[in-house]
């Protein structure tokens, strides 16, 4: 936590952006026994890109967030280590989708990730994306080499 926040008092990167509509709005849903988590997301005003289109790096931010959400609950506190996003449609501002991550694979401490960017009908592929999450760098006692 940041300095001053109280312990177990976390706030996500995208929930940073004041004022309700503006920035990323949206709601996640976890469901730790499957490996995956379901987010509904609709940018707002402040994450426009080319007129009227959201911005690619919102999209990764999203991504980003559930997939790090998702290897948070099957391997505790990791960091991204890759995040890979083919871009296939554009989003334009204010329209509402649906962010599938899951977990493919655990190896030691990495976690490989997938997740697809919808639109909330589920007609239209947005972005596809993989990562991969590990250690916190400087996680491990000394000697002993991350996995």
């Amino acid at each position: 936590p940041a300095q001053g926040t109280p312990p177990g008092d976390t706030r996500l990167f995208p929930r940073a952006i004041e004022g309700d509509g503006n920035g990323f709005e949206y709601a996640m849903f976890l469901n730790a026994a499957e490996r995956r988590l379901l987010c509904l997301v609709q940018p707002g005003p402040y994450l426009e890109g080319h007129p009227g289109l959201t911005h690619g790096g919102a999209i990764a931010t999203i991504i980003d967030s559930a997939l790090g959400t998702c290897a948070l609950a099957v391997a505790g506190p990791v960091v991204t280590a890759n995040l890979s996003i083919d871009y296939l449609a554009p989003v334009p501002l204010g329209a509402v989708l649906l962010v599938e991550g899951r977990t493919e694979r655990l190896e030691g401490r990495k976690v490989f990730l997938s997740c697809q960017v919808r639109d909330a009908d589920g007609d239209t592929l947005h972005a596809r994306a993989t990562g991969e999450d590990g250690d916190i760098p400087g996680d491990n006692p000394p000697g002993v080499a991350g996995a």
